[in-house]
């Protein structure tokens, strides 16, 4: 289970370093999380999830300032798809619901997501916001938050729908482990029917 020790990772500036650890120390973690995750999401919405573990194989030089799973319903990817992510940067967690640029057809999504607003900001209220999955970005759920969100995600090319949690290294959970990965599960399954109110578009 991810730990604050899981962070040291990224201390090691080499590119060799840095992926082997990733590699040895959080991939089993990603698989095993993973594998628990595709269960209940399967018990809970009968949808077969595979799990995609980020393997860094174009990198010849500098090291990953990231890492990553995400769970999608294709076994060839998930960036084309709406999807699940799990992941870390040097300081946080990420847990995310994604709809990213690569999408082939992302703007068919937007007037959807724009019409479930009042929706987000009831039952999402403690949630996050991002659109760019790349950046150390979050904001906090509000409408103005939320506008800014569908404006970048339907308007622009690069635009991304993010809709999570992120957990600081200094959050109080990473004292508890077991509660922090049961947070995490509580975050992404909360965020089912969104996901499933997505596919049925």
């Amino acid at each position: 289970m991810f730990t604050r020790a899981d962070f040291d990772i990224f201390d090691d500036p080499t590119l060799k370093g840095r992926l082997d650890k990733i590699y040895t120390q959080l991939d089993p973690q990603f698989e095993a999380f993973g594998a628990h995750l595709q269960s209940e999401l399967l018990a809970t919405t009968k949808r077969e999830f595979t799990v995609h573990i980020a393997k860094h194989l174009r990198r010849f030089k500098n090291p990953p300032m990231n890492t990553w799973m995400a769970l999608s319903e294709s076994s060839r990817g998930y960036k084309m798809l709406p999807h699940f992510e799990v992941g870390f940067w040097d300081d946080r967690i990420f847990v995310w619901f994604a709809l990213m640029a690569e999408m082939p057809n992302k703007t068919d999504y937007a007037p959807l997501l724009a019409s479930q607003s009042p929706m987000l900001l009831n039952n999402f209220a403690d949630y996050d916001l991002s659109y760019d999955h790349m950046a150390k970005q979050k904001f906090p759920m509000s409408s103005d938050n939320l506008k800014l969100l569908q404006d970048k995600f339907a308007k622009t090319k690069k635009g991304e729908w993010l809709l999570g949690k992120v957990y600081l290294k200094d959050n109080p959970l990473f004292d508890q482990p077991e509660e922090l990965m049961a947070d995490i599960q509580t975050t992404l399954m909360k965020m089912v029917a969104l996901y499933e109110l997505v596919q049925a578009h």
